[in-house]
């Protein structure tokens, strides 16, 4: 009997639990035995997950959730997990915190918060327990301010590292546009939800000056439009030759696809036209943050790149990028070849 397929399958998903999922499963198999033969598995009031996946932030995958209220969570786990606590418990994020030292920088609101994590249903099992994503934000914050002030024990001081690996690799993106696009809530959020996704891409102060787009970026589209790939100026200087139509294309295949148009359509609000010839004072990327919003441009300026390379005509090129970002709809009428 015990060497049936049920029992190795068993055994070899035990084997794969954690400690605290095997503690999880038994409790619920305990109220399931107490719980009247009538009576709902779980509690119907909790809120449902809408979306779930893995962030993925250096050697960490974190269980992250979108809830039909718009709160996104970190799974309890998580929070150990993050802060590379050794079990990767959620009862032993729940300990840490509240060790002398440490407990003395979080203030009452974030105790509250740690001490009640929500219950919430996700699509995967019966009952999850989650912190909103930005208590991980406050905590790592309070880590570090504890370490500052020479508050941790020798024990803790590993906790302040990974706080600060977690605050840089939050920076300028913040973690619930890192949520979004973990679970795939992105394509669907509200209007709302984006204008906030689209500050993430927007720097507060002009950048200076870099150069974002490679010089063979220029001379594939010289390739693909039969043009000439050097021009002389009128001082006898020989230049990469970038011809006026080369803005429209790199408008319509390189800035519109970031947030389907949300993040072009803001860079035209605060870096507008001056004149009838369509100079504006700064180029669009000097706008954009350094941390998140320019990694996604050499993003898609490098499958733009990549496209170009494979096809012999705008015709071509234009029919790919359509199967690559079929999202983009009519941008392709935005000019002629």
């Amino acid at each position: 009997m015990n060497d049936t397929p049920q029992s190795k399958g068993g055994t070899a998903r035990a084997n794969q639990l954690s400690a605290e999922e095997r503690r999880e499963i038994a409790r619920q198999g305990a109220q399931a035995r107490w719980r009247p033969a009538n009576s709902p598995a779980v509690d119907s009031s909790l809120p449902l997950a809408t979306h779930q996946g893995k962030m993925t932030v250096g050697a960490l995958d974190l269980d992250c959730y979108v809830l039909e209220d718009g709160r996104r969570l970190f799974h309890k786990r998580g929070m150990a997990r993050a802060l590379d606590m050794k079990s990767g418990g959620g009862n032993v994020f729940m300990r840490a915190m509240r060790r002398k030292g440490l407990g003395s920088e979080l203030d009452q609101k974030l105790v509250e918060k740690i001490e009640n994590p929500i219950n919430f249903k996700p699509l995967t099992q019966d009952l999850g327990h989650g912190y909103d994503a930005e208590v991980l934000v406050e905590v790592c914050k309070a880590i570090i301010r504890a370490d500052d002030a020479g508050k941790l024990s020798a024990s803790q001081i590993p906790l302040a590292s990974q706080a600060r690996i977690l605050l840089n690799a939050f920076a300028k993106v913040g973690v619930t546009a890192l949520i979004d696009e973990a679970t795939g809530f992105q394509e669907i959020r509200r209007p709302d939800a984006l204008r906030i996704l689209v500050q993430q891409y927007i720097e507060v102060e002009k950048r200076e000056w870099e150069k974002q787009f490679p010089d063979d970026y220029y001379d594939e589209l010289n390739r693909m439009y039969g043009s000439r790939k050097l021009t002389t100026t009128a001082n006898g200087a020989v230049i990469q030759n970038r011809p006026q139509h080369f803005a429209k294309f790199t408008r319509s295949y390189v800035y519109h696809p970031l947030e389907n148009g949300a993040v072009l359509e803001e860079l035209d609000r605060i870096n507008p036209q001056i004149n009838a010839r369509g100079t504006r004072r700064d180029r669009f990327h000097q706008h954009l943050t350094k941390g998140y919003g320019i990694e996604k441009l050499k993003r898609q300026v490098q499958e733009v790149l990549t496209l170009m390379k494979v096809s012999d005509t705008t015709s071509q090129f234009k029919k790919l990028f359509g199967k690559r970002f079929p999202q983009a709809g009519t941008q392709f009428s935005l000019f002629d070849d």
